[in-house]
């Protein structure tokens, strides 16, 4: 069929071909009930078959319905990654709002619980029509959640992934097998012939969320235990970064010590820290691996103090997650649970293909 014959395709002439009323296909485009699987079937297959498509802008002016769908995020002074994600929300909100979609951003204190729940509760208490947010928080997050299901609220995991949930979807990385891939480069980065101490480093506020974290370093250590390295020793660490003093003294002391790290694996975008460090201390020969694209870790990675950082397209994840309700909301479309973010491998000689990423 030619495209403009296409493009004046209505549902009287759907109807027709299938040969069943104008109600019939006005039920089977809205995913309405009282319609036989058959039938159903019939009229899609009518609708691919000529090319059908809804004038979605007549048609949310025709509703009058008004969406709103709530995010939750930490906020950019106490976790600069979260500007990314943010960009990509922003864009899509741009894009559905002339579909009656409003955003409404909240964001809490990436190292306070309590203001997680707190602007939590604040969004179911609006009556949002759909639900983003990061639960970083592991506890606290399953009593959102649970609120969520009782509410029959339409909820989208981003960055953060909690299992057995009844979630719309979830975008981002695959935690565990991203810390996987750290211990494969970290594998080929030190050097062979003699024992090795490689350190799982986690640089946290003492009430920052570490569910991540951990995931992270689940898949790094599952690595070494499945790959011969009889003369690896993993180690791991919590560090206090509400004190720069801290961090320095404890990583003083795995370098004075006789366990001295042939390699440092950062498991979140704190990296630059350690960087730091190795560099004002002039300690070379240590294998340093972290995650994303903030500014602080690009520079240390340039220098080759970073050999590598891991990285997710966290633009695409703010984007897609906000498009993922507007699908289930406004078209009635079924959304894919699990999409996971490629997990890309960023190294001084290809930085200058990722650091200008936009949507």
């Amino acid at each position: 069929m030619k495209k403009d014959a296409a493009l004046k395709i209505g549902i009287k002439d759907i109807a027709k071909h299938a040969n069943v009323s104008i109600g019939t296909v006005d039920r089977v485009l809205h995913n309405r009930s009282e319609v036989s699987k058959t039938t159903r079937e019939q009229v899609l297959q009518i609708i691919e078959e000529l090319g059908y498509t809804p004038n979605l802008l007549a048609k949310s002016l025709a509703s009058k319905i008004k969406y709103t769908i709530a995010v939750l995020i930490p906020d950019l002074g106490s976790n600069a990654y979260w500007e990314k994600p943010l960009q990509g929300i922003r864009a899509a909100a741009l894009e559905i709002k002339k579909f009656n979609f409003e955003l409404q951003i909240a964001t809490f204190d990436y190292g306070n619980e309590k203001s997680f729940v707190e602007k939590a509760n604040e969004i179911l208490n609006s009556n949002p029509s759909g639900f983003i947010f990061a639960p970083v928080f592991y506890d606290s997050s399953l009593v959102l959640i649970e609120k969520c299901d009782q509410l029959q609220l339409p909820y989208v995991f981003i960055d953060v992934f909690i299992e057995n949930c009844k979630n719309l979807a979830y975008f981002g990385q695959n935690s565990v097998q991203s810390g996987y891939l750290a211990a494969s480069l970290m594998k080929y980065g030190i050097v062979n012939g003699g024992i090795s101490h490689i350190y799982v480093v986690k640089p946290l506020n003492p009430s920052a969320p570490v569910y991540h974290l951990s995931l992270r370093e689940k898949g790094f250590i599952t690595y070494f235990s499945q790959v011969a390295a009889s003369q690896v020793f993993i180690h791991s660490m919590d560090v206090d970064i509400s004190s720069s003093t801290e961090l320095v003294k404890s990583l003083d002391t795995i370098m004075e010590s006789a366990q001295k790290p042939s390699g440092l694996f950062v498991a979140n975008s704190r990296v630059h820290l350690v960087a730091r460090y190795l560099e004002k201390n002039k300690i070379e020969n240590v294998v340093l691996i972290g995650y994303d694209l903030l500014q602080e870790n690009v520079e240390f990675l340039e220098k080759g103090i970073i050999q590598f950082l891991i990285c997710q397209n966290p633009e695409e994840q703010g984007y897609k997650s906000v498009l993922s309700l507007f699908n289930h909301l406004f078209l009635k479309k079924t959304v894919d649970k699990f999409n996971y973010s490629p997990i890309d491998i960023i190294m001084k000689e290809n930085i200058e293909y990722y650091t200008n990423f936009k949507i």
